[in-house]
């Protein structure tokens, strides 16, 4: 078997060997259209180490890569931001919880939802294949367009609320010299250029992009502690059932999100990669940045609303979390501001995996696209929520909030649906997913019962559910006179997905016989 390295997997002399492998397995007719075209490809990806393979599964030569450690290295790059930060915050501003029940709930609940998306992450190296194309192995080739589509729904909406973010950091560094409009732009663009090359790109930006960031976390903890202890000073009254469930939802949503695409940075990694060393780099890679990120926001927030910290206290109600950064480093004078830029541009290690991500999810919801090179796609993907960032961004903390909310109940069903379809039916077994399989609609299943229960799980999400423009029953009752309810929708729509999965999936297999 050949063996290559990732950034010339598509390159002129491998394309005759892959069409005929394509063949005989019948993998992709759609890819094989893709390669057809592949003169112009092959020389873009060859000469710019552009990445042009779309979803459709890899072949084993193109999968190669071994190096493991980029799972951490990634996702540590991807949720060591001032976004991580920025949901810190929330905790003590919209729910009025103290410091310490907001950390408390920022260690534990991120166990469970880092959990979920490590997992998923193993997907990718022992099957080859996109997170969303694995995903028609339970909801169908028609029905995974779905989940597919709320996964664009999300990545964009992800990318506009980071993007906001580092633009009122960048227009806090020197107030009046850079507009938050521009701050956006200039964080779209650079996210773009990186998606656009693909994943040696992207893994070879992220490898190192994580440590000037967390390196100016560290020294932004070391700076603002001497204002942190006002954060126990905080004490807004007693934790409720309420607003401890909606603040939980909130936490899981962040990066429970992450279970639509995890697979998709790690396919081209080889099958003979330890599973346990995958799921535990990526956990880890999660976990502590979500963990310790967040926390950091919460302490931050906690102490500018206390009241005995005033610069803090106009700062954030001000400049949002730009400003209260901005005023933490003030001690450190034009450092601070270097900084400053260094965690505006450290969303680029979250918006331009992302918008990867983006670019292969759209070849699910709308098939036809398969036949056009990915790297197209991130440019689709920036037109669309630049717009989004820019008119947002006067509201961003109710925006955050309402976001996070709404992409956890979503993920969280995808989440039953998808790994009862993998424990129950196919016995944890990875040799149980027919890869040839996977373009066919006559041998997958026909998703009925992924359909049907996700649409269970979404009534009970909207019976269960918390926002400012909806209280569902079940919420009203938990919370009762307060001001929040309890949001349970998350729990409840994936308990409702899995019980409603079995016996329909059940059914389903014994009708269609697949």
């Amino acid at each position: 078997m050949r063996s290559e390295s990732v950034g010339s997997l598509d390159n002129g002399d491998v394309e005759a060997s892959k069409l005929a492998l394509n063949r005989d397995e019948g993998i992709a007719p759609a890819d094989e259209r893709q390669l057809r075209t592949s003169g112009l490809w092959s020389k873009v990806n060859s000469q710019l180490s552009v990445e042009g393979h779309g979803v459709a599964p890899l072949t084993e030569e193109e999968r190669t890569d071994a190096r493991f450690l980029q799972c951490f290295t990634l996702w540590i790059g991807m949720n060591g931001t001032i976004s991580a930060f920025s949901t810190g915050t929330l905790g003590p501003l919209l729910y009025g919880l103290s410091f310490r029940d907001t950390a408390l709930c920022i260690v534990f609940f991120n166990i469970f939802s880092c959990a979920m998306p490590a997992y998923f992450a193993v997907f990718g190296p022992r099957l080859g294949m996109r997170q969303m194309a694995i995903a028609r192995y339970s909801y169908g080739l028609l029905g995974a367009i779905l989940p597919a589509f709320l996964n664009l729904v999300t990545f964009i909406g992800f990318c506009a609320v980071n993007a906001i973010a580092a633009g009122q950091v960048l227009a806090a560094v020197n107030p009046g010299s850079i507009s938050l409009n521009v701050g956006i732009v200039i964080i779209a663009v650079i996210s773009m250029i990186i998606s656009f090359c693909g994943y040696r790109i992207l893994h070879a930006c992220e490898r190192w992009a994580w440590i000037p960031v967390i390196f100016s976390f560290i020294l932004l903890a070391g700076f603002g502690g001497r204002h942190l202890g006002a954060a126990t000073a905080y004490q807004p009254g007693p934790a409720t059932s309420a607003n401890i469930l909606s603040w939980a939802s909130l936490v899981i949503g962040f990066s429970l999100s992450w279970c639509g695409c995890s697979a998709d940075f790690n396919t081209y990694m080889h099958r003979s990669v330890s599973s346990l060393k995958i799921f535990f780099y990526t956990f880890a890679g999660l976990y502590l940045p979500c963990a310790l990120i967040q926390t950091l926001g919460a302490a931050f927030a906690a102490a500018a609303m206390s009241g005995e910290v005033l610069t803090w206290e106009t700062a954030f109600n001000e400049g949002s979390v730009g400003g209260l950064m901005a005023e933490a480093l003030k001690p450190l004078h034009g450092f601070g501001k270097v900084l400053l830029i260094i965690f505006a541009l450290g969303m680029i290690s979250n918006n331009a995996p992302t918008v990867y991500a983006f670019s292969l999810s759209i070849q699910v919801v709308f098939p036809f696209l398969a036949a056009l090179p990915r790297f197209l796609f991130p440019v689709v993907a920036t037109a669309i929520y630049l717009p989004i960032a820019i008119v947002g961004a006067t509201h961003f903390a109710s925006a955050l909030s309402n976001f996070l909310g709404l992409i956890g109940y979503w993920s969280s069903i995808f989440a039953a649906v998808f790994l009862t379809e993998h424990f129950v039916f196919r016995r944890n077994s990875f040799g149980a997913y027919h890869i040839p399989s996977w373009n066919s609609i006559k041998s997958l299943p026909p998703g009925i019962a992924a359909l049907f229960s996700s649409f269970c799980g979404v009534a009970m999400v909207v019976l269960g559910m918390d926002q400012v423009w909806w209280r569902g029953p079940i919420a009203k009752l938990i919370g009762g006179e307060d001001e929040y309810g309890g949001d349970v929708a998350i729990w409840l729509g994936m308990a409702v997905a899995a019980l409603v999965y079995l016996p329909t999936r059940l059914a389903e297999r014994k009708v269609f016989g697949r």
